[in-house]
């Protein structure tokens, strides 16, 4: 069980839309299904071709989700910062290996669930349930407009992005990871952040 300090962060992002109402006691209930734990940094959460026995809510912190292939490139996929999730569901849920790892960059801290208890916890917390069909359908979308992007926009206009949308990142991941996660070279970055530098200093 997690003590409600810890579940404060959860409890804002859960209310952040407003359109599912949890009440103290769901809440409270919803601790009961979690437990904390604070990751090293390059400690793993989980790791690719096994099983991911868990999802989490990062408290504070970063993660990184990526897939390695057949030759050891490593793609990033995403970045779980504090109030986000991260998790395969595909593998939580399946019982399939993950076609992802995901290690902490730094200290990280997180409030963890295992399938029974999560599935436990949709069952018992209407308003639980109700939050998770929506954000499902959330996730799907922004999955979708990241694979659109992917595909049609240039590194600049990636990188341009980034700086606009997903600041964090630009302050906080190391460059090759940052390339990993617009599927270009570290060199290629490294150019195109000395361009746009260059541009704004003139």
């Amino acid at each position: 069980m997690v003590a409600q300090d810890n579940f404060l962060q959860l409890n804002k992002a859960m209310n952040a839309s407003g359109d599912v109402v949890f009440s103290d006691q769901d809440f409270e209930q919803l601790a009961t299904y979690f437990k904390l734990r604070v990751l090293k940094k390059k400690e793993y959460f989980n790791h690719q071709e096994q099983h991911c026995r868990y999802v989490a809510f990062v408290n504070s912190g970063c993660l990184r989700c990526f897939h390695t292939d057949e030759r050891g490139t490593e793609l990033t996929l995403f970045f779980a910062f504090a109030g986000n999730w991260a998790g395969d569901k595909t593998s939580f849920y399946s019982g399939r290996p993950s076609i992802s790892s995901i290690q902490a960059l730094e200290s990280t801290e997180i409030i963890y669930v295992d399938k029974h208890n999560w599935e436990t916890a949709m069952d018992a917390i209407p308003a639980f349930e109700k939050w998770y069909r929506k954000r499902s359908r959330e996730t799907l979308e922004a999955t979708q407009r990241q694979f659109v992007s992917r595909q049609t926009e240039s590194a600049e206009e990636k990188y341009l992005n980034m700086l606009k949308n997903e600041p964090d990142i630009a302050a906080r991941i190391p460059q090759q990871y940052i390339a990993s996660y617009f599927g270009i070279k570290p060199q290629s970055l490294s150019r195109i952040r000395k361009q746009f530098s260059s541009v704004s200093n003139s």
